[in-house]
């Protein structure tokens, strides 16, 4: 169980800086046959908590956290990018802003690549795994709408259950005593 006075973690330019220890609910989409780099959707648990979508490369230990608006304004440059992309636009001075994003083209080992900065993050993928993200809107679209209509739930089950994590002296113990409570029902999946 987290703790129940973690700080929300600070949120810049819609690029969120912090990732929290518990993520629940999340469905995570391959965006490579090898699984190296990967589009993700879940709830960020509280308090209060918020949906999170990551673009990730687990090899490389770097997740790229977004809003929803941030990855919506992603998509919606989709084309230019795209664009951009099939252009020779190598040069460092050629870059497409979106949002707290930047977008940019790099080679490596000449093989042309996308490059997604932001303040903190840097992720590169080729043209064929920037498609299959985009491919995945309505995927995201939809997960996220599911996903927005429960937080008011989750964040009341974390209540209920730092409560009862408060008052166990062995923390070991803490998931044990929260499953015997009256508050755990085990067909609920949030619990």
């Amino acid at each position: 169980v987290p703790i129940p006075d973690v700080e929300t973690p600070t949120c810049e330019n819609n690029i969120l800086l912090d990732r929290r220890a518990v993520c629940i609910l999340s469905r995570r989409y391959a965006l490579t046959a090898t699984e190296y780099k990967f589009l993700e959707i879940g709830i960020n648990v509280g308090p209060p908590s918020y949906v999170e979508i990551a673009i990730g490369d687990p090899r490389r230990g770097k997740e790229l956290l977004l809003s929803l608006e941030t990855w919506k304004a992603l998509y919606e440059q989709r084309q230019n990018i795209q664009n951009f992309f099939r252009n020779d636009f190598t040069d460092i001075h050629n870059f497409i802003n979106v949002g707290p994003l930047t977008v940019r083209v790099c080679t490596v080992n000449n093989i042309k690549l996308i490059r997604l900065e932001s303040a903190n993050v840097c992720l590169r993928m080729t043209e064929s795994t920037l498609h299959r993200m985009f491919d995945l809107d309505r995927c995201i679209d939809a997960r996220f709408d599911h996903l927005i209509r429960i937080l008011a739930t989750v964040d009341a089950k974390f209540a209920q259950f730092s409560d009862i994590a408060s008052t166990v002296k062995d923390p070991k113990e803490a998931s044990n005593v929260i499953y015997a409570s009256d508050a755990f029902n085990t067909n609920q999946i949030i619990d």
